[in-house]
């Protein structure tokens, strides 16, 4: 149901793709329930997107606590913010610790930016090392940017 669902949705079928999202996310389908609040968020439905954004999380849902993230910075809802982020680092999922990092920097949080990019490069991630190093190189620390970068590269190649 949930991939159909989100299939629907894909397919610009916003009726049928919350029809079955919603049936699916009743039904348990945590994801279903991310996906969900992704249609509603993507039809500007920020309130109902939240809610169901905030179950997911309760269940465990990385996504969802990431969507919360992003909704609570469009609002500057720090208190929200410090709730979910410690939780997003606790899943040891590179990809959502490093939309983290984007979020914490596209607003000027360097040092915030900084922490969440470290923690996905432990991770592994590419993209969070060479963001790093791009704030590195800013701040003057050439050798460790550099350094940085190779370990990036040879990420890179082990996939």
């Amino acid at each position: 149901m949930a991939n159909y669902g989100t299939a629907l949705h894909a397919a610009g079928d916003r009726a049928g793709a919350l029809h079955w999202l919603t049936k699916s996310w009743e039904a348990g389908n945590v994801i279903a329930g991310f996906n969900l609040g992704t249609l509603h968020w993507t039809a500007g439905n920020r309130n109902q997107a939240r809610l169901l954004w905030e179950q997911a999380a309760a269940h465990g849902d990385v996504d969802a606590m990431l969507g919360l993230v992003r909704l609570a910075f469009e609002c500057d809802d720090r208190p929200t913010i410090e709730h979910w982020v410690p939780r997003i680092y606790a899943q040891d999922q590179a990809f959502p610790i490093t939309a983290v990092g984007a979020a914490f920097r596209a607003r000027g949080h360097t040092a915030e930016a900084l922490r969440a990019f470290t923690i996905a490069g432990d991770l592994g991630d590419a993209y969070a090392m060479e963001y790093r190093a791009e704030i590195l190189e800013a701040q003057g620390e050439h050798q460790q940017a550099h350094a940085l970068r190779a370990r990036a590269a040879e990420a890179e190649h082990l996939y």
